[in-house]
């Protein structure tokens, strides 16, 4: 069984709510997708998520949230 890296228990517990979680690391992953669009091309076995994963465990973006009344 493979090991994920960042583990997922991790990022729930920083996220606070597994939804803004899958939404926030998705969004990520898209913006990487057009950013360094040659480094995923070359580098094939690694995958935009799991790039966001590593990104929010090691705090280089967070979840805002917003209220609304």
């Amino acid at each position: 069984m493979a090991m994920i890296n960042p583990p997922i228990e991790g990022l729930f517990e920083k996220a606070n709510s597994r939804y803004a979680l899958v939404v926030a690391i998705s969004k990520r992953a898209k913006e990487l997708l057009v950013e360094k669009t040659e480094f995923f091309k070359d580098n094939q076995k690694i995958k935009p998520i799991e790039y966001a994963s590593k990104e929010f465990a090691e705090d280089l973006f967070a979840i805002k949230r917003s209220r609304i009344d």
